[in-house]
């Protein structure tokens, strides 16, 4: 089984990465970091796995196709596809530019759409497309452009697992809470910069406030693994919000 993990060289990209690579062969796309992106490859191949490094900027449609044929043409196949590529550049409403509303929107979610339109041909009937959200796109957050883009992918969840389930391709998202991960350290000096105490008071009714990316990663292998779960956006956030 191959599986393509977007921005997966570092964070929860490179944690799902390494989680499956046991049993999988695993595509790794990165944007910028070759070197980190290599070294993902190989701690991959160091379990038996095959893995390849590809570059791609998932805003790019016409790059994002070349990915895909190029996974397909080096690794034989492709079976899942993890869209975990996002950013985050908080800033209040009034203070988001044009620029920074678009770039995150089109790496979140019209990028996570441009890598599933392009390997939904080469997925067989039992693939997987699983989405990583947040539980701002549930619950909001005061960084609008991160939030809209998140719920945006739960909707584009729920409507491709309805086009696709008949033929057999399960389309899931995880939606995770604050994870110990670079990002969540640029969203937290944020909400200290504009003073925002409301998330030190959200319970998340387990002794951790965050969790690993392997946690994370767990959840997408569950994902992948079962057979029998469609269009759900799967919580991982410890209580922090129920659905």
């Amino acid at each position: 089984m191959t599986v393509l993990v977007t921005g997966a060289s570092r964070g929860i990209g490179r944690a799902v990465a390494l989680d499956l690579a046991a049993d999988h062969d695993i595509a790794i796309n990165y944007r910028n970091a070759a070197d980190a992106a290599a070294g993902v490859v190989e701690a991959v191949e160091a379990t038996g796995s095959t893995a390849v490094a590809v570059q791609a900027d998932v805003r790019d449609s016409a790059a994002v196709d070349a990915m895909i044929e190029t996974v397909v043409d080096e690794l034989g196949s492709l079976d899942a596809v993890v869209n975990n590529a996002g950013i985050a550049d908080p800033s209040l409403a009034t203070d988001t530019d044009d620029a920074q509303w678009n770039r995150v929107l089109e790496t979140n979610l019209t990028g996570a759409f441009y890598v599933t339109r392009a390997a939904l041909p080469f997925l067989d009937p039992d693939g997987d497309v699983v989405f990583i959200s947040s539980i701002g796109g549930t619950g909001g957050t005061v960084d609008a452009s991160y939030a809209a883009s998140k719920a945006g992918l739960h909707g584009l969840t729920r409507s491709l697992a309805r086009e696709y389930g008949d033929g057999g391709i399960q389309v899931n998202a995880v939606a995770p809470g604050p994870v110990e991960t670079e990002m969540n350290g640029v969203i937290l000096e944020y909400l200290e910069e504009i003073d925002f105490r409301g998330h030190e008071n959200i319970d998340t009714h387990l002794p951790a406030y965050a969790c690993q990316p392997e946690d994370v990663a767990h959840t997408v292998r569950y994902l992948l693994e079962n057979e029998y779960i469609q269009g759900e956006i799967v919580n991982v956030n410890g209580g922090m919000q129920f659905q």
